[in-house]
């Protein structure tokens, strides 16, 4: 009896569902008109998110929101997709949080073209090795670390959970428990969970001094 799910000669693997996420417009659907007219990968709206297997981030700069948009992308697909991040420049210190998030891949946008970031993308869906653009001073095809470079000397620096991070940012932005709670979809007693166990990791006594501590250390 013939298996309906085997692969029979001459099948091929429907292409990665692809969302582009663009600080504009015009990168944005310029973007998609290109993998689009190439047909090797399927282009979805920014509505179908769920679907996507590659979200694709392009911003000349990342920032504490640019890691919220990826926490987004992540928490909406459930962890199912690959992100690939295109950036003119990405700290150091965003580097975990980024693969926190499900980052497989960084690309220097000066340099890169549409054809290398839809290689990118095909070859993050294949489950390639990740790619880091040296633009970031980690070296190419290696795991970035969790220490941040230009910390203050004498400032101790441990290593915070993405999760710790995004509530500290979301702190420092002059949000509560509850507005914290609605925008990372987590209840209000976890929150304050994660705030707890950040401050005890920086071995600080409040909210305030670590979110002053992780600005001022370059965590944020």
């Amino acid at each position: 009896m013939t298996d309906p799910n085997e692969t029979r000669p001459g099948d091929t693997a429907p292409p990665p569902a692809v969302v582009v996420l663009a600080d504009d417009p015009l990168t944005r659907d310029g973007t998609n008109a290109f993998m689009a007219a190439g047909g090797r990968v399927e282009v979805l709206p920014r509505e179908r998110m769920a679907e996507a297997d590659v979200v694709v981030v392009i911003t000349p700069d990342v920032t504490g929101e640019t890691l919220t948009t990826m926490s987004r992308a992540s928490r909406v697909t459930g962890g199912r997709a690959r992100l690939v991040l295109v950036a003119d420049r990405v700290a150091r210190s965003h580097l975990p949080h980024a693969r926190g998030h499900g980052t497989v891949s960084f690309l220097a946008r000066p340099y890169t073209s549409f054809t290398q970031l839809e290689t990118a993308v095909l070859d993050s869906h294949r489950g390639a090795p990740a790619r880091w653009a040296a633009a970031t001073g980690a070296p190419r095809d290696a795991a970035p670390t969790a220490r941040r470079a230009g910390t203050a000397p004498g400032l101790p620096t441990p290593d915070l959970a993405p999760r710790e991070v995004d509530v500290l940012r979301l702190l420092a932005e002059g949000r509560d428990v509850t507005e914290i709670a609605t925008e990372l979809s987590y209840s209000e007693r976890l929150i304050k969970s994660v705030i707890h166990s950040a401050v005890k990791r920086l071995g600080l006594r409040n909210r305030t001094q670590a979110v002053a501590h992780a600005i001022r250390t370059g965590i944020l």
